[in-house]
């Protein structure tokens, strides 16, 4: 378990380096270097984004006793989302942001705040509670990600 989240944090730093370094080179490059880096970025998010989803089918399957795992990933990745979450507020304007922007920079602030208490109930989970805490959590990181992909995209 711990080798997998390792490989998963470089992966991601990795993907996030990368596209930090592709954008900061854009306004250097001709039109067609800037194609090329652009589909470069794209594909590191695609991979980024599997890597994000695949990371919970490693723990969504823990049972009670395996709560700190679970609890350990949930962590990782929230810190993950962060970063990206960081990103997409340093670019949104909202003097310039159009109605279906705000909205879902909106969501994207409910779905965080959604997320976090969830995570957090699910510390003070019983034996009893474990399922539908760990649904709970796993429901509203969907929604989470639902949100980011949409506030990335307006």
């Amino acid at each position: 378990m711990k080798i997998s989240k390792i490989r998963f944090n470089r992966i991601t730093t990795a993907a996030f380096v990368a596209s930090v370094l592709a954008f900061a080179a854009f306004p250097a490059c001709s039109k067609q270097e800037q194609q090329k880096v652009s589909t470069a970025v794209k594909d590191t998010y695609e991979d980024s984004k599997e890597a994000m989803a695949k990371a919970w089918n490693n723990v969504k399957d823990h049972t009670f006793d395996k709560r700190d795992d679970f609890s350990a990933n949930a962590k990782a990745l929230a810190a993950r989302m962060d970063v990206q979450l960081s990103e997409v507020r340093a670019n949104y304007s909202e003097a310039k942001a159009s109605a279906s922007r705000k909205s879902a920079m909106e969501e994207l602030k409910n779905s965080e705040a959604d997320y976090k208490e969830k995570s957090k109930a699910l510390g003070n989970a019983t034996a009893a509670t474990w399922d539908s805490g760990k649904k709970n959590v796993l429901l509203s990181w969907d929604r989470l990600q639902s949100a980011y992909y949409k506030a990335r995209a307006d």
